[in-house]
């Protein structure tokens, strides 16, 4: 029941914000859990993970 998303800053907490947003139409409240791994020099993480994975089961 969790989402990553991953990029800048100012990017993802828009993504946020929309979210909240879009699960709060026609609903009492929203409950939000944020995590963040924040990993200056970095980039492309979700995808190099599933890369990862995808060579360990070769």
């Amino acid at each position: 029941m969790f989402t990553n998303v991953e990029g800048e800053w100012d990017e993802v907490m828009d993504v946020v914000k929309r979210a909240v947003e879009a699960a709060g139409e026609g609903a009492a409240r929203v409950s939000l859990v944020l995590k963040a791994d924040i990993r200056p020099g970095y980039e492309g993480q979700l995808s190099a993970k599933v890369d990862r994975v995808e060579e360990h089961l070769r």
